[in-house]
């Protein structure tokens, strides 16, 4: 059986990663599909992903009993040592060579190399203008934290998905640098040849589940005045989003990813958009810039959080505190050949961030037996000049 990573010296059998998370790692819906697709980017990589689940049975009912919200369960010390118990019973029952722990609600407790797989830490999160965040308390917030810089300095690796985020890890957590890997996130739309569409007309597409966050009203507001310039321009809205009546504005509604019709109608969407926007207060990462990059299509985002390093040079990124900005940069992508050109390096861009590439930077940390390092993808070069905050 030939593994597409593993070298000569073991060709019987692949290495088995854990992917710890608080929840079923093997549910496409479950954070985004995030577990789900790095899972399957360890299997396309050549190894065997072994989901271990760092919840403690009746968790869910418990924190609903005691009115706890999802930031309160993972800042409290007692729910962390009960997931981290059963996260621990499943690593040493699985015979495994490594493990990736998603998330910071738990600390694991083993031998084996272990990487983290972050997003945002809890300082970032903290910073956060978030009542979930606000209400935790400065006692169980100060924990959290302080489990987290736990949690790091004992890892082998902290593998973080943006240069924002490896700033942080660094400058709040003290973490050194040559510790720390960025690794991006996995698209979830599929490149094959770059969508032909009609850049004549600007047809602009927000997505977004959280209508503030995502600046929905913003950006209907910034399309009323570049459709004054652009009198044939089109804004689709996808996600969680209000009735919109203004002239140009169809609403969509959520679209599910893990239906048929709704991945088809979001390929659609994003295959006849000539811009993506996305300006949020602020990002993570972003994996619909990604998306529509793998359909060439370039996006607006945000310059607060990851989405520097996901729009890269394939698009544009607005200050959200500037007003003038977001509509700047509308007019400037509704121009057809600026808008074809970075559409042109989004689609090059998109192709850094597969499931398989980010699973094997992961594996270039963990350095499973019998992996060939050599034909893994390389970790990203993170950005000097990201900000942590």
């Amino acid at each position: 059986m030939m593994w597409g990573v593993l070298d000569d010296r073991n060709l019987s059998a692949a290495p088995r990663i854990g992917v710890a998370f608080q929840g079923d790692a093997s549910d496409p819906r479950a954070w985004s599909g995030v577990p789900f697709g790095l899972s399957s980017g360890l299997t396309k990589a050549g190894v065997e992903a072994v989901p271990v689940d760092a919840r403690f049975p009746g968790a869910g009912r418990l924190a609903n009993l005691l009115r706890i919200s999802w930031a309160g369960v993972a800042a409290s010390g007692t729910f962390a040592r009960l997931s981290a118990a059963r996260a621990n019973r499943e690593i040493r029952r699985g015979d495994l060579d490594g493990a990736i722990a998603i998330g910071s609600g738990y600390a694991l407790s083993t031998s084996l190399p272990v990487v983290t797989f972050e997003d945002m830490t809890v300082a970032q999160a903290l910073r956060r203008p978030d009542p979930a965040f606000e209400d935790l308390g400065d006692t169980a917030a100060r924990r959290w934290q302080q489990r987290q810089r736990r949690i790091y300095e004992s890892s082998t690796v902290c593998c973080v998905v943006s240069s924002w985020v490896a700033r942080s890890v660094h400058e709040d957590y003290e973490i050194p640098l040559e510790k720390i890997h960025v690794v991006g996130i996995g698209r979830n739309v599929e490149a094959g040849e770059r969508t032909e569409r009609d850049w004549s007309v600007p047809r602009f597409l927000w997505v977004g589940a959280d209508w503030e966050r995502k600046r929905g009203a913003a950006v209907v507001e910034a399309f009323a005045l570049v459709r004054e310039r652009h009198p044939d321009a089109t804004l689709d809205l996808v996600g969680n989003h209000p009735e919109v009546e203004r002239d140009g504005v169809t609403g969509h509604g959520v679209l599910s990813l893990g239906a048929e019709e709704g991945s088809r109608r979001y390929r659609e969407l994003l295959g006849r958009a000539t811009c993506l926007l996305m300006p949020s207060t602020y990002e993570p990462f972003g994996i619909a810039y990604l998306d529509a990059g793998a359909t060439g299509a370039p996006s607006i985002g945000t310059t607060v959080g990851g989405a520097p390093d996901s729009v890269g040079p394939g698009g544009l990124v607005v200050d959200p505190a500037d007003e003038g900005a977001l509509p700047a940069a509308m007019l400037e992508l509704a121009d057809p050949e600026t808008a074809s050109r970075l559409g042109g390096l989004a689609f090059d861009h998109s192709a850094r961030f597969t499931w398989r590439t980010v699973a094997e930077r992961m594996l270039r940390a963990l350095r499973p037996p019998g992996v060939d390092l050599d034909r893994l993808a390389d970790v990203l070069e993170a950005d000097p000049a990201a900000e942590a905050t």
